[in-house]
């Protein structure tokens, strides 16, 4: 009972903050601006929830909601990862066969442009030492993290497609330059998995394209 007790102790103490995840941007007021599709600018603290593709901003003293159908493109500096970050609004297609303005966060841009959407995912997480108790499968915790989900913008075709199997369909969209990017990867030890890498990629192959008006 005792040993039981204290195994319990300690999951409460080192456990319950996995519980809570990771810190997520999308749950924090953010300085920034929002650009409407009237042409209008407004600037004050913002809140982003891509899942429902909608803005908070506060402003003059109030909060007011926007939808992707009336924002162009909104910025802001991340008080969480302390960088600034900018989205579009772009028409894609989602469960139906109606394209409808959906919000992407741009990673770089040129012939071939990545962007992202959050999703969130559940891991189960476990506390410190605990395969030296071991196997207690009832100590895991279900924690929300947040995963990227990657799309390209077809700049020449003005389309926005998912990469599903992320290292076949890149390769697929970079064939013209299969001898260049395969040297580049190679070199350079790209790894699919990682978005600062990704990054990189697109930014090597849009370098050997011409650029876009």
């Amino acid at each position: 009972m005792k040993n039981l007790i204290y195994t319990l102790f300690i999951y409460l103490c080192v456990g319950l903050p996995l519980a809570h995840g990771q810190q997520m941007s999308r749950d924090f007021w953010h300085d920034g601006e929002i650009n409407l599709f009237s042409g209008e600018t407004l600037k004050g603290k913002l809140k982003y929830d891509l899942d429902t593709d909608n803005l908070q901003l506060q402003f003059n003293g109030t909060i007011k909601s926007f939808s992707a159908y009336q924002v162009e493109s909104f910025q802001f500096f991340d008080e969480v990862l302390k960088v600034p970050r900018s989205f579009y609004a772009l028409p894609y297609k989602k469960m139906s066969n109606y394209e409808s303005p959906v919000f992407f966060e741009l990673f770089t841009e040129g012939f071939l442009t990545l962007l992202n959407r959050e999703i969130i995912t559940y891991r189960m997480m476990y506390p410190s030492g605990f395969w030296g108790w071991g196997y207690r499968p009832w100590m895991g915790t279900n924690v929300p993290v947040l995963d990227d989900s990657y799309y390209v913008l077809l700049m020449k075709e003005e389309r926005v497609i998912k990469l599903v199997e992320i290292k076949k369909d890149i390769l697929y969209l970079m064939e013209d330059k299969t001898k260049e990017v395969e040297g580049f990867i190679n070199a350079n030890r790209i790894r699919f998995d990682r978005r600062e890498d990704l990054v990189r990629l697109f930014d090597f192959y849009n370098s050997l394209k011409p650029k876009i008006n």
